[in-house]
C-alpha cells in the first residue's frame, strides 16, 4: 500500500474533540480501537461510542504533521500528550511561554493599580509606523524591542511629572502597554520605572511635530517585560482618548484612577 499523510480526529457524539493523530494510512486511524500505545484513548474508544474524522491525504508527512500539532494545540483534546511537531495556536501579541495569561480572568483597572503599587498604562494604536518613525507593535509579530521602544515614549505627561515632583512618593510603579481593540485589550508589556529618574529634564523630548513636550519613561531593565506577573493578561473598561493627553491612564496603588479625570 502505498504511503500517504492523514490527520485524524476521534469525537465524542456530541462533538467535544478528545484525540487528534497522525498517520501514513487511513488504517492507521482505525487500529487505536485495539493496537494504540495510548492506554488511556485505548481504554475511552472500547467503553465510549465516537464518531472519526479524518483529513488528507496531505502531500507530505511534514505538511500533515503541521495540521496535526496546529489542531492539538487548538483543540487541546483530552488524550493528546504530545503537542506534535509544527507551528501551534498561540494567543496574539503574547509570547508562547505565557499562552495561559490571556485565559484568565481580566483585570480591571483599580486592580492593576493594587497589584502593581501603581501604574501608568499607555496606549499602542495599530498601524505601521509612529510620526517619529518608530515601527509599531505588531500583534500578529510581537518582538519584545519594538515593545519596549512603543511603550517608553514619547508620551505627554508633563502635567503628571509636575505633581510627581511635589509628590515623589506618588510616583507609579509600573509603566505597562496597552494594545487592542476595547473588546479585547491585554498587556503588551510591564515594566518597572525609575523612580529616581522619571522627572529629570534629560528625559525630555522636543520636536517640531509635537505641540506639546513629550516625555520618556525611564526603565529599571528595558529586558524585562513581566513586572508582577502582569504580561499577557486581558484588561476590561480601560479606554483611552483621542488627545494626546488621553492616551496614558495614571492609576495610584490604592487602584483609584488619578488621570484623566
Amino acid at each position: 500500500m502505498v504511503a500517504q499523510n492523514f490527520v485524524y480526529l476521534y469525537r465524542t457524539l456530541t462533538g467535544v474533540p478528545v484525540y487528534v493523530g497522525y498517520g501514513h494510512t487511513v488504517q492507521r486511524a482505525l487500529t487505536h480501537t485495539g493496537a494504540s500505545h495510548n492506554r488511556e484513548l485505548k481504554a475511552w474508544l472500547v467503553k465510549n461510542k465516537f464518531d472519526l474524522q479524518i483529513a488528507g491525504p496531505y502531500t507530505s508527512e511534514a505538511e500533515a504533521k503541521a495540521v496535526e500539532a496546529a489542531l492539538i494545540s487548538s483543540m487541546k483534546p483530552r488524550f493528546n500528550k504530545a503537542p506534535g511537531d509544527g507551528p501551534k495556536f498561540v494567543p496574539v501579541g503574547v509570547p508562547p511561554d505565557l499562552w495561559e495569561r490571556p485565559q484568565m480572568e481580566s483585570l480591571t483597572l483599580a486592580q492593576i493599580g493594587r497589584q502593581s503599587g501603581g501604574a501608568l498604562l499607555v496606549y499602542l494604536a495599530a498601524g505601521d509606523f509612529l510620526v517619529d518613525g518608530r515601527k509599531k507593535f505588531d500583534a500578529a509579530l510581537p518582538s519584545d524591542e519594538i515593545a519596549v521602544s512603543n511603550i517608553e515614549k514619547n508620551w505627554d505627561i508633563t502635567r503628571l511629572v509636575e505633581k510627581w515632583r511635589i509628590r515623589p512618593e506618588s510616583i507609579p510603579k509600573v509603566l505597562i502597554g496597552i494594545h487592542g481593540k476595547p473588546s479585547h485589550r491585554f498587556i503588551v508589556g510591564a515594566l518597572e520605572i525609575n523612580r529616581v529618574a522619571i522627572c529629570d529634564q534629560e528625559n525630555l523630548r522636543h520636536a517640531k511635530r509635537w505641540s506639546q513636550q513629550r516625555w520618556q519613561i525611564p526603565l529599571i531593565d528595558r529586558e524585562s517585560l513581566d513586572f508582577e506577573n502582569l504580561r499577557g493578561r486581558r484588561v476590561s473598561n480601560i479606554k483611552f482618548g483621542q488627545f494626546s493627553h488621553q492616551l496614558h491612564i495614571w492609576v495610584d496603588q490604592s487602584g483609584r484612577k488619578r488621570h484623566p479625570v
